[in-house]
């Protein structure tokens, strides 16, 4: 170890390499550099040591009685490093829990309780990805998604974390603007078709489907309309006063909490879809995976009570 800290770990490197290769030029390749830096590395390492750890041959080298003990010294220091490197990985590895998230789910309901997970799990690091496909587990690095669907991902550990549910919402400016004399328990159903209705191409149909549920299916047909590419920017044109949005309710009960929009309408449309957590059977007994999804399924409970106080009992808002 006295020769470790004469040398710096490049130069062990490509001593050791040259030594379990035979060759000065075999060595270069295996370390991107050419022979004649081999060379030089050598030589200068061999002038710190005070012997010769090789023995020149025109076309390969071999090691001297003293390189052969050196060389062995070597290889035991530079498994150790790796063994150490490995273990730091595995270490940090494990304590990252990689999440892909659907992007309206991850801003309108994961961001704003993430950091309560950071605080109550500070040894689990999170990295969170937004995508609306599939995850292909066995050909992408990460552990557990978020998705939206009836609950089949072929063969995946699937666990339920909230259900769809429906509702129209807008500004209060904007019912005022449209319909002055109306107060919010006053709408109805079919008051809408005097708003602009706002579209997202992500939940295309969920304005058809919550005219459906409330009897009067061609009330769309007759309605302005507004398409975005997103759920997220046609919430945002809601709170913006553009138009009225068909959201889950668990996507704008903060909108609600904050009086940026209501929810007058006493309808809500029940999906029997929702948002599932889900991941590859054999991540089942992952400490970091259990954690999180323990603490998804707590919070969730705690958003439903929240969400149900919120919309029934105390804004007076849908009932």
């Amino acid at each position: 170890m006295r020769y470790l800290r004469q040398l710096n770990l490049n130069a062990l490197i490509v001593i050791e390499s040259a030594a379990r290769l035979g060759s000065f030029a075999r060595a270069a390749e295996e370390s991107l550099i050419t022979p004649s830096a081999v060379s030089q590395r050598v030589s200068t390492a061999e002038k710190q040591l005070g012997f010769s750890v090789f023995e020149r041959r025109q076309n390969s080298v071999t090691l001297t009685q003293e390189g052969e003990e050196y060389i062995a010294h070597i290889r035991e220091a530079l498994d150790t490093i790796t063994a150490a490197g490995l273990q730091v990985n595995d270490r940090v590895r494990d304590s990252v829990l990689k999440i892909s998230v659907l992007p309206t789910f991850a801003v309108r309901w994961l961001m704003p309780r993430i950091a309560k997970f950071d605080e109550t799990y500070p040894d689990v690091r999170l990295h969170i990805a937004q995508s609306y496909r599939p995850v292909d587990f066995n050909r992408e690095d990460m552990d557990l998604a978020i998705r939206y669907g009836d609950g089949n991902f072929g063969g995946l550990n699937a666990t339920l974390l909230m259900q769809e549910d429906l509702v129209p919402a807008l500004s209060p400016q904007l019912l005022q603007k449209v319909m002055p004399e109306c107060r919010p328990q006053e709408l109805v159903p079919a008051d809408l078709k005097k708003f602009t209705l706002l579209h997202s191409a992500t939940c295309h149909l969920n304005w058809r489907s919550w005219f459906r549920h409330a009897g009067i299916p061609d009330a769309i047909e007759s309605a302005r309309a507004m398409s975005f590419d997103s759920c997220m920017l046609s919430f945002q044109a809601a709170n913006m006063g553009i138009g009225v949005a068909v959201a889950n309710r668990a996507y704008i009960a903060d909108d609600i909490k904050e009086g940026r929009l209501i929810a007058p309408l006493s309808i809500k449309h029940p999906n029997r879809n929702g948002w599932y957590v889900v991941f590859p059977k054999g991540h089942a007994g992952m400490p970091k995976i259990k954690v999180f999804r323990d603490w998804l399924l707590d919070e969730a409970e705690d958003a439903l009570t929240d969400m149900q106080r919120l919309f029934f009992c105390g804004h007076g808002l849908n009932s």
